[in-house]
């Protein structure tokens, strides 16, 4: 699916459909969040305004909003800094008083703070801790009962490659990513017979905003992507929108408890040799 496949709803799939996407006013929970309400689902794109802002971003979830609706699909924003204890109850709740119950439901706000493990401070823990698990459990917590009453969910976490091959620039958050994978696995097992799909996504590298700070050099990020993974390039926000629909889908009735790697291979165990090969110029113009 690109933006073409997205500027008008085309397929009915998730008509009816009330979803929730976190961290949804950029990157590849927007482009998720598009994919869903080109498909009929009512969308509601929680967005926590402080960090648009600092991102230089400062608007970007009404943006977003506007782009939907006017592409004839129905979205709303919600700002909710789910950095804080309390916000995700509250967001669920806004949500479903403004929305409607919530049957799908995206997980995909993160912190993230690169530094080595030494000097990751105390608040620089406590942030991914708290974002990255503690609010996503909430959430989980909150919109899990309704659905295994109504015998209908679908959850999606959007994790990380990080989670089996972490990086010693982002050791806490490649430990919180890995953690709620574990979750995901647990949950989709106590779920399976109530019709609740419970996956996870975990993309590599994926070019957007987040990384812009490494594209300000285009010779080190040419030479950094090709070092990524065997792939050798970077993925797009839409690589993760396809499996995304996939698993998120109301006939998606068996697919549960799974990870999709969105990473080039970069998943995969490689020996310094291959990672060379992987690197190599000749190697990408002949791929």
């Amino acid at each position: 699916m690109n933006d073409k496949d997205t500027a008008m709803i085309t397929d009915a799939g998730f008509s009816g459909r009330t979803a929730l996407v976190t961290g949804a006013s950029r990157g590849i929970a927007a482009a998720i969040a598009k994919g869903l309400a080109g498909q009929g689902a009512r969308v509601a794109i929680s967005y926590a305004a402080s960090a648009d802002r600092a991102a230089g971003h400062e608007g970007a979830a009404d943006r977003l909003v506007e782009e939907i609706k006017a592409a004839g699909g129905e979205a709303i924003a919600i700002e909710s800094d789910i950095a804080q204890p309390g916000a995700a109850e509250r967001l669920v709740a806004e949500c479903e008083q403004r929305f409607g119950a919530i049957d799908t439901l995206v997980l995909s706000a993160s912190a993230q703070v690169n530094k080595v493990f030494w000097r990751q401070t105390p608040s620089d823990i406590a942030t991914q801790l708290q974002v990255n698990l503690t609010a996503n459990v909430a959430l989980l917590q909150a919109v899990l009962p309704r659905m295994q009453a109504e015998h209908y969910g679908r959850i999606l976490t959007i994790g990380s490659v990080q989670e089996v091959a972490p990086g010693a620039e982002m050791p806490i958050y490649a430990m919180t990513k890995a953690a709620l994978r574990n979750l995901v696995e647990n949950l989709a097992v106590q779920c399976a017979r109530d019709n609740v799909m419970i996956n996870n996504i975990a993309p590599g590298l994926i070019q957007t905003d987040r990384n812009a700070f490494r594209r300000q050099d285009r010779t080190e990020w040419q030479a950094f992507i090709r070092s990524a993974n065997p792939a050798g390039r970077a993925g797009q926000p839409q690589d993760v929108v396809r499996p995304a629909l996939f698993l998120l889908a109301p006939d998606n009735t068996f697919t549960t408890g799974t990870t999709v790697y969105v990473a080039g291979a970069a998943q995969v165990a490689r020996s310094s040799s291959d990672a060379a090969c992987a690197a190599s110029p000749a190697m990408q113009d002949a791929s």
